[in-house]
């Protein structure tokens, strides 16, 4: 909508597709953090990471930084990759649902606000993985 309002003024007519297209629709670039409950509102679940290890989140994306009031994650990030929001979790895997899983052998749930966010997650992960390899 602000998009819109930057291109169209009152007694102006609306904008063509051409120059709706050249307006940029990532807005912010590369990974950003500390992301609120707020942020993650309209995402769902995308997928599922495998081989990933809580260690390697960890160093990637730091420390997890929402808590969960249900319970139904231990762990939680929520992080911006190029505009798009993601997060990555534990789903139900604590005591109460099946049964003690230590962290190091967690499944770990990708969620987020668009469909790529599954392979946008796994990108930064072998990116990470690349650089580790390379030193």
């Amino acid at each position: 909508m602000k998009m819109w309002k930057k291109l169209w003024k009152k007694d102006e007519t609306l904008p063509t597709i051409q120059e709706v297209i050249s307006q940029p629709m990532i807005k912010t670039k590369g990974i950003t953090l500390n992301h609120t409950w707020n942020d993650i509102l309209q995402t769902h679940g995308q997928g599922k990471l495998h081989g990933v290890d809580y260690n390697t989140l960890k160093k990637i994306f730091g420390k997890p930084n929402i808590e969960s009031g249900s319970g139904k994650t231990r762990k939680h990030w929520v992080v911006g990759i190029d505009g798009v929001i993601c997060t990555i979790y534990d789903w139900k895997q604590g005591k109460s649902y099946r049964g003690y899983r230590p962290l190091k052998d967690a499944t770990w749930n990708v969620g987020g606000s668009h469909n790529i966010s599954l392979r946008l997650v796994q990108g930064v992960i072998d990116s990470h993985r690349i650089k580790e390899m390379e030193e």
